[in-house]
C-alpha cells in the first residue's frame, strides 16, 4: 500500500459521498428553509429508513466480497453471481421487515407512506452494492464518482421541480428510488467494461458459503447502520418530527465530515486486507500512521465548527425554529473525532480477520448509544441526541482501540 494510493482512492471515494452529501444538503435546505423542520424532519427519517435497511439488506456481503476479490481479482464474476443470488434473497427477507417495521411505528399516515414506497428502493441497492463491491476490490472508485454525480443531480433536479408543484413527502420516495436504480445501473455498467462482471455463473452452494462467511460482516454492517441513524430514530419516536428537523439540521453538517471519513476508511481497507495477508510489520505501521494522521486533521476542524456554529446555522437556515440546532452543531462537532477512530479501527479489526471482534464492539456500542440516547432526549432533546451519540462514540473508540493493540 502506499500513500499515493490511499490518497488517491480517498479522493475518488470522498467525490463520490461529496457529490451525493453536497446535493442532497442542497435539497435539505430547500426544505428547511421553504417547508420548515416538521418537513426537515420525514426526509430525514425517510433517509434514516433507507440507510439502516439496505445496509440490512446486504448482509454484508459487499464488505466480504471487497475483500476476498481485493485478494483474488479473477473471481470477480464467480463472486457478483453468487453474490447477486445470496443477496438477493436477504434482501427480500427485509423487504417485508422494513415493512412491518413502518407499520408499528408512531409516525403519521403521509411519513408511513413514504416510508413503504421507499422498500422498492432495497432491490435496486443490491446491484448497486455488489457492482460497488467489485469496483472497490480493484481500486477503481472513479466509476463511483459518476454514478453518484449523475444520480444525485437528476434526484435535486427532479425533487425541486415536482416539490414546487405542489407534490407530497411521497415524491421524495419516488425520487430516492428511482436516483438509487440510476446509480445501479451506472456502476454495473462499469463493472461490466472492466471485465469484473461477465456471463451469469449461477453457484448456489458458493452463495450458501459466501452467507455463511458474511454473518460477522452482516452483523457489523447492520451495527454501522444502526449507530449512525439511531439518534433520528429515537429522536423521531420521542420527541416528534419538528425536533428531529431541529437536530438533523446540525447533524447534515457534520454528515459531510463523516462521508470524508468513512471514504478515507473505504479506501485503506482492500489495502490494508492484502498487507494483512502478506506483510503483518507494514500492516502495523500503516495503521498506526493514519490514525495519527486522521486525528491531528480532525482536531483543529472540530474546535473551528464548534465555534462558528452560531454563524453557520444562521447563514444556512433562515426558517423559524432552527435557533436550537446552533447548540446541537457545538456538541456535535466533536463526534466526527471519536467516530473516526471507531470506523478506522473496526475496519482494521475487519481487514485483520478479527470481523467477530468488530461485531462484538458494535453490538455493546449499539445497546450503550440507545440507552445514552433516551436518556439525553427525554432530558434534553434534540441536543441531548448530539451528547448521546458523542457518548456512544466515544464507547466505541474505546473498545475497538483496546481490540485493535493486540495487533
Amino acid at each position: 500500500m502506499t500513500t499515493r494510493t490511499v490518497a488517491r482512492n480517498t479522493i475518488f471515494l470522498s467525490m463520490a459521498q461529496g457529490v451525493r452529501i453536497l446535493l442532497a444538503l442542497a435539497l435539505i435546505l430547500y426544505i428547511a428553509n421553504v417547508y420548515g423542520p416538521v418537513w426537515q424532519g420525514k426526509f430525514s427519517i425517510l433517509l434514516a429508513f433507507l440507510n439502516i435497511f439496505q445496509v440490512l439488506a446486504s448482509f454484508g456481503l459487499p464488505r466480504l466480497i471487497t475483500r476476498n476479490v481485493a485478494r483474488e481479482y479473477e473471481m470477480s464474476n464467480r463472486y457478483y453471481w453468487a453474490g447477486l443470488a445470496a443477496q438477493g434473497l436477504t434482501t427480500l427477507a427485509f423487504m417485508v421487515v422494513m415493512v412491518g417495521v413502518v407499520a408499528v411505528m408512531p409516525y403519521p399516515a403521509d411519513t408511513k407512506w413514504m416510508l413503504w414506497v421507499a422498500v422498492l428502493a432495497l432491490p435496486l441497492f443490491t446491484f448497486y452494492s455488489l457492482a460497488g463491491a467489485l469496483l472497490r476490490a480493484i481500486e477503481q472508485m472513479q466509476y463511483l464518482v459518476y454514478a453518484e454525480l449523475l444520480s444525485a443531480a437528476a434526484q435535486l433536479a427532479a425533487a425541486i421541480l415536482l416539490l414546487s408543484l405542489g407534490g407530497g413527502v411521497i415524491v421524495l420516495a419516488v425520487i430516492r428510488v428511482a436516483g438509487i436504480g440510476l446509480a445501479a445501473l451506472t456502476v454495473t455498467l462499469a463493472a461490466r467494461y472492466r471485465h469484473l462482471v461477465q456471463s451469469p455463473c449461477w453457484d448456489f452452494d458458493f452463495s450458501r458459503k459466501l452467507l455463511r462467511e458474511s454473518l460477522d460482516f452482516f452483523g457489523m454492517a447492520g451495527m454501522d447502520a444502526l449507530t449512525q441513524r439511531l439518534d433520528v430514530l429515537v429522536l423521531s419516536v420521542i420527541a416528534g418530527e419538528a425536533v428531529t428537523g431541529v437536530y438533523d439540521a446540525a447533524f447534515q453538517l457534520i454528515k459531510v465530515l463523516m462521508t470524508f471519513i468513512l471514504s478515507f476508511t473505504d479506501a485503506v481497507y482492500p489495502a490494508i486486507s492484502r498487507l494483512f495477508a502478506h506483510d503483518r510489520k507494514a500492516f502495523r505501521h500503516e495503521l498506526l500512521k493514519y490514525l495519527k494522521w486522521g486525528i491531528m486533521a480532525l482536531i483543529p476542524i472540530a474546535a473551528g465548527l464548534s465555534l462558528l456554529a452560531p454563524f453557520i446555522i444562521g447563514l444556512l437556515y433562515h426558517h423559524e425554529g432552527y435557533e436550537a440546532s446552533v447548540r446541537v452543531l457545538q456538541v456535535l462537532a466533536w463526534v466526527v473525532i471519536l467516530y473516526f477512530i471507531y470506523i478506522y479501527l473496526s475496519r482494521a479489526l475487519m481487514a485483520g480477520n478479527r470481523a467477530r471482534a468488530a461485531f462484538l464492539v458494535a453490538v455493546a456500542m449499539v445497546a450503550a448509544g440507545l440507552a445514552s440516547l433516551v436518556a439525553g432526549v427525554s432530558l434534553w432533546g434534540a441536543q441531548g441526541a448530539a451528547v448521546g451519540l458523542l457518548a456512544m462514540y466515544g464507547f466505541g473508540a474505546l473498545l475497538t482501540g483496546l481490540f485493535a493493540r493486540r495487533f
